[in-house]
């Protein structure tokens, strides 16, 4: 039983392996021209072929190629992080946690 089980955990484990080698590169999100997000997806996509392994373009249009010399070096790109909305700050809650150590220091003295 011991010895069934441990060949279909190898079994298993050496299908995943071939599944994920027949994976292609990610090509990360990134920020267009107009500032518009675009997430990232695994190469190949949907309708390219499957030797589309390689995230191509530039870094402002990605799309999966199989071209390996047309690769993009995403890693000098600098436009893969989405938009943070600066409309809203987030609040500054230092002053009233400091209130509040100050009014437990004198219930304390007090107490």
């Amino acid at each position: 039983m011991e010895r069934l089980l441990s060949c279909l955990m190898l079994g298993y484990l050496t299908w995943n392996l071939r599944i994920s080698d027949a994976q292609g590169e990610y090509c990360h999100g990134w920020l267009d021209i107009n500032g518009n997000y675009h997430d990232g997806f695994q190469c190949p996509e949907d309708f390219d072929t499957a030797d589309a392994t390689v995230c191509c373009g530039s870094c402002a249009l990605r799309y999966c190629c199989a071209a390996v010399d047309a690769r993009l070096d995403q890693g000098s790109c600098t436009n893969d992080r989405e938009v943070e909305n600066t409309e809203f700050a987030a609040r500054n809650f230092t002053p009233a946690l400091a209130f509040g150590y100050l009014f437990d220091f004198f219930l304390a003295l007090v107490a």
